[in-house]
């Protein structure tokens, strides 16, 4: 009798270990890259997030969550020319996060408004200018920045999805 339940729980810790191979546990695309057409790399190197609070532009200004339900999600991101052209670098509107089903747009998007030169960087909790930093990176040039979200109710992982020509060219899955 006792051999039987050495022998189940053996069973059960390999059909748990199965769960992991199957792609059940989430994962971290930090420092995965995408490559598009043209030959542009786009890697996620860092992730940010806070719970609630605020974050602060370059000049001072704040931009505050009205719940500590709300998570900012802040990817950093590098764009490198691997050609021997300039080429254009994606526009914030390119980026979306999915969390829970919902699609939200970076706050440079949203707050375009007040975001201009003299508030295209982040001074808090994170630091450096938000992505893009330039609009076209010359050859074998990086470019680089923070992207800003607010997600409500941030799961376990997020999604960072490439929009190019309406349509998607690459996700990053993030964990939070």
């Amino acid at each position: 009798m006792k051999r039987r339940s050495y022998l189940g729980v053996v069973g059960m810790a390999a059909l748990s270990g199965c769960s992991a191979l199957s792609g059940a546990n989430p994962t971290d695309d930090v420092g995965e890259s995408y490559t598009t057409d043209e030959e542009l790399e786009l890697t996620v190197d860092q992730l940010e997030t806070q719970a609630g609070g605020s974050i602060t532009l370059g000049n001072g200004s704040e931009i505050s969550s009205a719940s500590s339900a709300v998570t900012f999600v802040i990817p950093h991101l590098v764009a490198t020319n691997t050609t021997e052209s300039p080429l254009s670098v994606p526009e914030p509107s390119s980026f979306n996060l999915l969390s829970g089903g919902q699609r939200q747009d970076p706050y440079r998007v949203d707050y375009s408004e007040i975001m201009d030169a003299i508030q295209s960087s982040i001074s808090e909790p994170v630091s450096g200018p938000l992505f893009p930093s330039i609009s076209e990176v010359g050859p074998e040039e990086e470019a680089e920045g923070w992207l800003v979200f607010t997600v409500p109710e941030a799961g376990e992982t997020v999604s960072l999805e490439l929009r190019l020509n309406d349509d998607v060219q690459f996700n990053w899955s993030l964990l939070v």
